[in-house]
C-alpha cells in the first residue's frame, strides 16, 4: 500500500490468541500436499504471514478450528500465484479450475494435481458438521470464486481494460471474501438462518465489506499485478477513466473504502428493524456474523496487509521468477 495513508476502517483490531502457534505449525499441511516444494517458496510462504491474516478474520477460533482458516488463507494465495505465471492463460486456467470445482463434489482423481487435492481435504474438513443448507450455499460461493479466474484469465489474454462495473463484478468474486465469511461460521460453530442471509439488507453488508476488501487489496498489491501485466486493478481503471495521474487515483481509490465503510455501518445499525422477526438463536446467529466475520474481514485484511511480506518488491520477484511445478506434478 502507498505509504502515509490511512484508509480509516471503523472497527476495533482483533486477533487469536493461538497465533503464534498457529504459525508455528502452519507450513505443515501445504507442505504435506507438496505446495511449498523448495525452501524458497517456504520462506515466501512464511514471510506473508497467512496464520495471522486467519487470526484476524477469527480472532475467537483457536486450534484446529484456526489451523482450518490458517489452511484456507495459505491455498488461497498458492491458488492465487499459479495464475501470475502460465497457469494463468485461457487453457490451462480452465483446465484447473474445472478440476478444482469437480473436488467439491466428488474425491479428487488419484492424478489430479497437488493444489486439487489440497482443496478437497479442506473441503472435507470444512464442511463436516454443517447443515447440507450450508454446505449447498458454501459450494456455490467456492464455484463462483474459482470461475472468476477464467474471467480473469480472458481479460489477460485480450487485454481487455475493464470498466470500473464490469471489474467488480468478477474480482467480488476472485477476491474471495465470500467463501472466508462462510468458513467463518464454521469456525464459529454457528450459522446465519438462510431467510437472513438471502435478504437484500444482509446482501448489501455482504457487497459493502467485499468491495472495501477489493479497494484495499487493490491498493496493497498495485506493485505486483503492474509487474505481471495485469490492466485492471482498481487504481490502473480510475485513472484511465479519470485521465488522471496515480496520487489523484490513489486517492479515490481511498475514497471508494471509506464510502463502503460508511455504507456498511448505516446498514449495521439497522439490523434490529432487519431482526425483529427471527428467535433469539437466529438474532445472536445474525449479529455473531456481522461483529466475528464481516467485521473482522475488513480490519483483519487491513492490520495483516500493513504487516504481511506478501506484497513487499522481494515477496512479488520471488514469486515471479518461482517455477510453476504445481501444475505439471
Amino acid at each position: 500500500m502507498p505509504r502515509g495513508i490511512d484508509l480509516h476502517i471503523p472497527f476495533p483490531s482483533r486477533i487469536s490468541p493461538d497465533v503464534d502457534a498457529a504459525h508455528a505449525r502452519h507450513l505443515d499441511w501445504p507442505c504435506s500436499f507438496g505446495l511449498l516444494d523448495t525452501e524458497e517458496a517456504r520462506q515466501r510462504h512464511t514471510r506473508a504471514r497467512y496464520a495471522e491474516v486467519a487470526a484476524r478474520f477469527n480472532p475467537l477460533a483457536t486450534g484446529a478450528d484456526l489451523d482450518l482458516s490458517v489452511d484456507q488463507m495459505s491455498w488461497y494465495f498458492v491458488f492465487d500465484d499459479i495464475f501470475d505465471g502460465p497457469g494463468g492463460a485461457p487453457h490451462p486456467a480452465r483446465r484447473l479450475v474445472e478440476a478444482t470445482m469437480a473436488v467439491l463434489g466428488h474425491p479428487p482423481s488419484p492424478k489430479a494435481e497437488p493444489i486439487v487435492h489440497a482443496l478437497a481435504d479442506f473441503w472435507r474438513r470444512a464442511r463436516a458438521g454443517m447443515s447440507p443448507t450450508w454446505q449447498a450455499r458454501a459450494t456455490t460461493h467456492w464455484c463462483a470464486y474459482l470461475a472468476g479466474y477464467l474471467d480473469e484469465a480472458e481479460n489477460r489474454e485480450r487485454a481487455r481494460h475493464a470498466t470500473l462495473p464490469e471489474y467488480l463484478s468478477f474480482r467480488r468474486n476472485t477476491i474471495g471474501v465470500q467463501p472466508a465469511l462462510d468458513l467463518a461460521e464454521r469456525i464459529g460453530h454457528f450459522e446465519v438462518p438462510p431467510r437472513a442471509f438471502a435478504s437484500k439488507h444482509m446482501i448489501a453488508m455482504r457487497l459493502a465489506i467485499i468491495d472495501l476488501l477489493i479497494f484495499q487489496n487493490d491498493l496493497c498489491s498495485l506493485e505486483k499485478e503492474e509487474a505481471v501485466g495485469d490492466l485492471n486493478n482498481t487504481v490502473l481503471i480510475l485513472e484511465r477513466e479519470h485521465a488522471c495521474g496515480r496520487s489523484r487515483a490513489v486517492d479515490l481509490t481511498v475514497g471508494l473504502v471509506r464510502q463502503r465503510s460508511e455504507s456498511y455501518l448505516a446498514l449495521e445499525r439497522d439490523l434490529p428493524v432487519m431482526c425483529r422477526d427471527l428467535n433469539p438463536i437466529e438474532r445472536a446467529a445474525v449479529e455473531r456474523y456481522a461483529t466475528d466475520a464481516l467485521r473482522c474481514a475488513a480490519r483483519g485484511n487491513y492490520d495483516w496487509s500493513e504487516s504481511s511480506g506478501r506484497y513487499s518488491i522481494e515477496c512479488i520477484d520471488s514469486t515471479l521468477s518461482a517455477p510453476r511445478s504445481l501444475l505439471d506434478s
